[in-house]
């Protein structure tokens, strides 16, 4: 499995934790060491996982495969998040908050395009030409992959442009009446 953030696929080698409405970030998730040139305080590495099941169809002389089902999943990255240690009390609950908001973002995209996604992929059935099955089944996973890349570029894009709004609007969560209706509409994913 891949996770793709800011349009690059990385190996799943980096642990991830996935978007869940009982799991809210903390900050001993942001393993990475801070970034001392930013001039932001933390920074939640964000990104997207697709994983298509696919099913060979037995029909006799062509290879036929059917996509069953298309996982997708918002995930945050603890390895290529971080923090500075030195905020206060108050504005460390804030920006927890602001950077919560981030990884909530992703999975209201990532919602939205899983619906759209399961009506379109869902026992999508297709044909590979090829001589055996070891080959066909190669080929039918780089069609999939493809999909899925081209899927995962879509999520990536609308994020991009749905982050910069949020950050832009709240001003990185220091405005905090702006803050606060994104956190109230946040809050409906976890009902």
């Amino acid at each position: 499995m891949q996770i793709f953030i800011n349009n690059t696929s990385i190996n799943q080698k980096l642990p991830v934790i996935i978007w869940n409405k009982n799991r809210i970030l903390e900050w001993n998730d942001f393993k990475k060491k801070p970034n001392n040139k930013s001039k932001a305080s933390a920074s939640a590495a964000i990104g997207f996982e697709s994983q298509p099941f696919i099913e060979h169809i037995n029909t006799g002389t062509k290879f036929q495969f059917k996509i069953k089902d298309m996982q997708l999943h918002a995930v945050f990255i603890p390895d290529l998040s971080w923090v500075i240690k030195n905020i206060g009390k108050k504005d460390n609950a804030l920006l927890l908050k602001h950077e919560q908001g981030h990884f909530d973002l992703a999975e209201e995209i990532t919602k939205k395009t899983r619906i759209k996604t399961i009506k379109h992929f869902h026992n999508k059935t297709f044909i590979v030409k090829r001589k055996n099955v070891n080959a066909a089944k190669k080929n039918a996973i780089s069609q999939v992959s493809k999909i899925r890349k081209k899927l995962d570029g879509k999520l990536q894009k609308e994020f991009k442009k749905q982050e910069t709004k949020y950050d832009d609007t709240t001003n990185h969560g220091l405005i905090i009446q702006y803050q606060e209706k994104y956190n109230k509409r946040f809050d409906k994913l976890r009902e």
